[in-house]
C-alpha cells in the first residue's frame, strides 16, 4: 500500500512538474481545430511568400465560387518580381515554404479581419492549413516575411509582431541572409 501511494504521489508529481515546466507555445503551433467560423478552400496554387490562389465555395470569408486570390494579413514576403525584374532576396525561400504549407490540393481554414479585400481585389485573410498550423505565424516565426501591420486589419497583429521579432532577434531566414533588412 506504502508503495502505490509512492507511485501515485510520484506520478501527479511529474504530471504537474512537465505542465509547470512545459516550453511556451511558439506562434505557429498547430491546433488540429479550425478557428471558429473560418471557411474552408482548397489550395489551386501560391503565388509568392504571402499570396495564393485558391478554389473556394461561397462562404463567410469569400463570396465567391470558384478561383479567388488570397493575401495573407500582417506580413509581407519579399518579392518574386522586383523592381529589376529579379527576385528579392529571400523571396524564394518565402515563396518555398508557403508552397510547403499550402501545396496544390491542399486545404486551408481562413478568417478575414475588418477589411474584406484589398485594392486589386484579393480577399486579406488568416490562414491554417488542416492540421491547425497558422500560415502567417509560421512564415514570420521562419523569418521568411517581414511584419506588415496596416489598420484596421490588427487581429493578430501582436502575435505576428513577437513571431517576427524573435526570427530577426535570431537571424532566421531572411534576417540573418539579406542585407539591409
Amino acid at each position: 500500500m506504502f508503495w502505490l501511494l509512492v507511485l501515485t504521489l510520484g506520478a501527479l508529481g511529474w504530471w504537474w512538474y512537465t505542465r509547470v515546466h512545459a516550453e511556451p507555445t511558439p506562434a505557429a503551433t498547430a491546433s488540429p481545430t479550425p478557428p471558429p467560423g473560418a471557411q474552408r478552400v482548397r489550395v489551386s496554387h501560391p503565388l509568392d511568400g504571402d499570396s495564393i490562389v485558391v478554389i473556394a465555395t461561397a462562404g463567410p470569408v469569400v463570396d465567391a465560387t470558384g478561383e479567388v486570390q488570397l493575401r495573407l494579413l500582417g506580413i509581407d514576403a519579399p518579392e518574386l518580381h522586383g523592381a529589376d525584374g529579379t527576385p528579392q532576396c529571400w523571396a524564394d525561400s518565402a515563396y518555398t515554404r508557403l508552397k510547403q504549407l499550402a501545396p496544390p490540393g491542399r486545404t486551408l481554414w481562413i478568417l478575414p479581419d475588418t477589411q474584406r479585400r484589398d485594392p486589386y481585389d484579393r480577399y486579406l485573410v488568416y490562414a491554417w492549413t488542416a492540421d491547425g498550423t497558422f500560415v502567417n505565424a509560421d512564415l514570420a516565426e521562419r523569418g521568411d516575411v517581414r511584419e506588415l501591420a496596416i489598420p484596421p486589419n490588427l487581429a493578430h497583429q501582436r502575435e505576428l509582431h513577437d513571431a517576427v521579432e524573435r526570427a530577426r532577434a535570431a537571424r532566421h531566414g531572411l534576417w540573418g541572409n539579406c542585407v539591409g533588412t
